[in-house]
């Protein structure tokens, strides 16, 4: 889940910067702390020569919901 290219998460909430990432994890997991904003929020994953994958809406939240649970299975266990 590391990345070679840096993993933005852009916020159009006015006044907030954008933060970058080198994993996806990380990134998922930052979103996951501003789960307030998530609807103003998405994920650009750089694929090459200004082309991203952007991750947003319904399938960021998917994903947030999914390393939250991961995260709290793995601190349950002592990890």
């Amino acid at each position: 889940m590391y990345s070679t290219t840096p993993i933005t998460v852009h916020s159009w909430v006015p006044g907030s910067e954008n933060k970058e990432f080198i994993s996806l994890q990380a990134a998922i997991e930052y979103a996951g702390k501003h789960i307030d904003e998530l609807q103003a929020i998405e994920i650009l994953i750089r694929t090459g020569a200004h082309r991203y994958v952007i991750i947003w809406g319904d399938q960021l939240a998917a994903l947030v919901r999914r390393v939250c649970v991961l995260n709290r299975g793995k601190a349950s266990q002592g990890h």
